[in-house]
């Protein structure tokens, strides 16, 4: 006998428990990871934890807080809609006859923010040389784990329907930045709304952009865009961030954290 909805949905929600339980369990030992290292050498400190903490988030995706995609949700300036193949991501760059590189982040994800650090103008330098085309995806993943513990809950959600509002006054690599420079040094600490404003001001926000972008945070004109693309995260499989995919293959993480290594992979690849 096939299973009641009711009894589906329950077992939907038991694989979620065990996948946050699981995922947890990976952040506290990459935290301890962290720890070690706190006291050695900078430019060692720095290569640690990118190594581990890129390891230490590829952490299984958990499949509550989404409540599904709806296909014709609005989604910001310049974002791909529900086709293609990177849907709701967010084009940096269009150039024709090159590989395309998407690059799964989380707001509030160390590892990201780190990633940014340390890579992030190296790979935007080589979409801007026209070697390849970057799209960024955003996911929440992390808001389950800090919901019930965070002064400010669902900070990955909120800050990235923050990002679609910036991306509509045309600050997309700005704001991106400025909230990863930007993260709290306690994990899952997230941020307040005054932030929010703040980092869109030191993304060159100003005047009337600036209301249109308060107004359109408020109204949260972009919080059904953000649950697809986390819908999205979950249907693809996706291991933890930051992950990226050449043309739909996953970029091995070494690879990812060697700019030489990348460029050269992404040289190899045909057109997408």
């Amino acid at each position: 006998m096939s299973n009641t909805p009711k009894d589906s949905k329950r077992t939907t929600k038991e694989k979620a428990a065990a996948a946050r339980a699981a995922a947890e369990a990976e952040q506290r030992r990459r935290d301890r990871r962290v720890r070690l290292v706190g006291g050695a050498a900078i430019v060692v400190a720095v290569a640690l934890i990118v190594g581990f903490g890129y390891w230490g988030s590829k952490q299984g995706s958990t499949t509550s807080s989404s409540g599904g995609i709806v296909a014709d949700a609005k989604v910001p300036t310049g974002v791909n809609g529900s086709d293609g193949t990177d849907p709701w991501g967010i084009p940096y760059n269009k150039v024709s006859g090159k590989p395309t590189l998407a690059l799964w982040e989380d707001f509030q994800c160390p590892s990201c923010a780190q990633f940014e650090k340390s890579f992030g103008a190296s790979v935007t330098k080589l979409a801007d040389d026209g070697k390849v085309n970057l799209v960024w995806r955003p996911t929440t993943f992390l808001d389950d784990r800090f919901a019930a513990t965070s002064p400010n809950p669902y900070s990955s959600h909120k800050a990235a329907m923050a990002w679609g509002c910036a991306i509509d006054a045309g600050k997309t690599k700005e704001f991106h930045s400025t909230v990863f420079a930007n993260q709290p040094a306690t994990e899952g600490d997230g941020y307040t709304d005054a932030q929010i404003t703040e980092f869109a001001k030191t993304a060159g926000i100003t005047g009337d952009a600036l209301t249109t972008f308060q107004s359109c945070v408020t109204a949260k004109t972009y919080d059904q865009w953000v649950t697809n693309s986390y819908q999205s995260f979950i249907d693809a499989g996706v291991p933890g961030t930051p992950t990226a995919y050449l043309n739909g293959t996953e970029v091995p993480a070494a690879t990812l954290q060697d700019m030489a290594a990348l460029e050269k992979l992404i040289a190899s690849a045909p057109a997408s």
